[in-house]
Formats: structure tokens, sequence, C-alpha cells
């Protein structure tokens, strides 16, 4: 186990030479934890391959979900040749440095999350870094986000080289995160800044629209959730409201479909081979607007666990079904012959052309 540096920093007196033992670790592919204004961060330099790698392993996270990137000034954005709209430069104005995430878009259509944050030993390390930084927040993904670096040192000593303790975070709420390169604009999170705030905040006209996200639970996520999301995604291909989500009540982190799984959507048009499964963490249930669940069982899984999400949690077969169903569940394929796989399928399949509309 490698030895991780604790770094106090008192946030009313910044001590510039700890800020640049932490820089120093980020330039030579370190990575660190450190506070920011909402929740705490972990940093990898942006231009070291070898760290970003390190980092996406660390978080668990899958390479087609790019962390967002914090920079010094607007002048560090330019480093990726963004464009900058009227709105995003009104936008930027008013909450930068702040708890506002914006997605930019490069003149070769390349997009970007950017953020510069207004949490004072952030801003100097950034500063004494001189780089872009990839950070997402310091917790494994599908966990709570955390604003006490004790529960980052338990989360990550031995793992990561460095932690600056700074006190607690004073946001604890993590950024609002809005995408600028679609029409109308997309709020993919709500956090520390509102919908509401957004809107009197550009010119009149423009529009944003709150981002619903739909989650699909199974047992494993290696099969029936994962057809779910695969097939409404292809339905509601040209929504930009929707972000669909699959995890399993006893997911193994980071496993493949099954091959039945992966040959019966190849066959729809949708490639799942990249698919990593999930289990079902509190942050996942918690943004959810709307769960689909297989069988009965996932469901009192679910509100044992969650008791507050009850009224959002419903059987697929049920979720607004004015039939009488008897027999409300999905059966699980798994071990079972390509027959039973290709019934499950087209099950589902059913189930997502009746609700494509009402969601």
């Amino acid at each position: 186990m490698k030895k991780t540096k604790i770094i106090k920093i008192n946030p009313d007196r910044i001590d510039l030479r700890k800020i640049r033992q932490a820089a120093n670790i980020l330039k030579e592919g370190g990575l660190v934890a450190y506070p920011t204004d909402t929740v705490y961060g972990l940093a990898a330099n942006y231009y070291n391959g070898e760290a970003v790698r390190r980092l996406y392993e660390i978080k668990k996270r899958s390479e087609n979900n790019p962390f967002p990137i914090q920079v010094e000034s607007v002048e560090k954005i330019r480093e990726f040749n963004i464009i900058i709209s009227e709105d995003a430069r009104i936008l930027i104005d008013k909450y930068w440095p702040g708890p506002l995430t914006l997605i930019l878009e490069s003149k070769n259509k390349q997009k970007f999350g950017f953020r510069i944050p207004a949490n004072e030993i952030a801003k100097s390390l950034l500063k004494e870094t001189n780089t872009p930084l990839y950070v997402p927040s310091a917790n494994y993904s599908g966990e709570d986000s955390v604003e006490d670096a004790k529960d980052v040192i338990i989360n990550f000593d031995g793992i990561i080289e460095a932690i600056i303790d700074g006190r607690s975070c004073s946001g604890g709420v993590e950024s609002t995160v809005v995408d600028l390169t679609s029409h109308p604009y997309r709020i993919l999170r709500e956090g520390a800044i509102s919908l509401e705030e957004l809107k009197k905040s550009v010119n009149q006209g423009v529009k944003f629209v709150k981002v619903k996200n739909i989650l699909f639970v199974c047992t494993g996520n290696s099969c029936r959730s994962v057809m779910a999301k695969g097939l409404l995604e292809k339905e509601k291909k040209s929504s930009s409201n929707l972000n669909i989500i699959s995890a399993g009540t006893m997911a193994f982190f980071g496993m493949p479909p099954t091959k039945e799984t992966i040959e019966l959507m190849a066959k729809e048009g949708i490639d799942i081979s990249n698919n990593k499964s999930q289990g079902v963490w509190p942050s996942l249930v918690n943004k959810a607007d709307l769960i689909l669940v297989m069988k009965p069982k996932h469901k009192q899984f679910l509100i044992e666990r969650y008791p507050k999400i009850e009224d959002k949690v419903f059987l697929l077969k049920e979720y607004k079904n004015k039939q009488d169903i008897k027999d409300t569940g999905i059966k699980d394929p798994i071990g079972e012959s390509m027959d039973v796989y290709k019934e499950v399928f087209n099950e589902i399949k059913k189930e997502i052309e009746r609700i494509k509309d009402l969601i």
C-alpha cells in the first residue's frame, strides 16, 4: 500500500508552500483530493494519460462518461478551441468562479465540461499547477459525494498520492451541470444553482429543459435492465430530456452483458458490448425521477432500503398499465437457453413500446 500524504491547509490563510507540494504531485502524475466550493474533488492532470487512466480505474467509471475539467481561468478553456456563445458568456460572467459546470463544444465538435471553482484552496492549486485538471467528486461512482476530509481519507488513504485537509467544504451540494451544446439547453444535474436562477440569468426566450433520469433495475444488470435501457434509448433517441440508466440489486461492478443479450440487441441495431454493470447505489436511486424494475422482489428491495422513493418505483409491466395485470414480473433468463432470452427480450420490447410515449 502506498503512503498517502495528508496536507493540512488553513483555508483562511493559504500556505503556498503546501499548495506547491500538492501541485508538484499533480504535475508528476499523482492524484490529489482537495476541497471545492461544493464537495471534495479528486484530481488528475488532464494532460497526463497514465494519471487519467488511474482516475477512471479508481472511480470505477467508463471512459465513455468523461470527467468535468476544472480550470484557473476562461483563458485556459481556449486551449481546447472552445466556442463561447453569448449565453455561455453571460453564465460564465455571473457564476464563475462558482458551482456551475458548463458543457461546451469545440470547433471540431468535441464536448467538454468546464468549471472554475470559488474555493480558495482549489483556486490556489489550479493557479500553481497551471494546467487543466480532471476533477470528479472524491467518491466511488454511485456512492454519495463527501464534503469532509475525514471521509476522503477513509475512502482513499493508501490509494492516491495526496489529500488536502482544508476543513469541510462550504457547499455540500454538487455543482449544477448545464449542457449548452443542445437547444433547448439541458440541465443534466440541478445542484447548487436552481433552474429558476438560470432562467433569470439569460436573455428572455432562452429555454432550459431539466433532464429526466429513468433507472431500470434487475438483479445482475447484465440482461433485463440492459435490454430495457437500450431499447428505450433507441425509441427516444431524438429526445433531449431523458437520461436512461440501468443497475442491478446484486450486480458486481464492471461486468459485461451476457453474450445472449449482446447478440439480441445487436440484431435490433443496438451495440451494448461496452456496457458495464453497476449496483443500485444511493446516488443513482436518489437522482432518479422514475425507477422501473423487473420483478416484485426488486421493488421490495429498493423500498426497504430507500422508503422515501416508494412513489417513484414501479414494475415495468404495471407502470401506467390500464389492464388488470396479475403476473407483473419479467423472469430472469440467466443460465437459460437462447429461446428463453428471446422470450424475455420480446416481453421487454413490448413493454418499452407501450410506455415510450408515457414517459
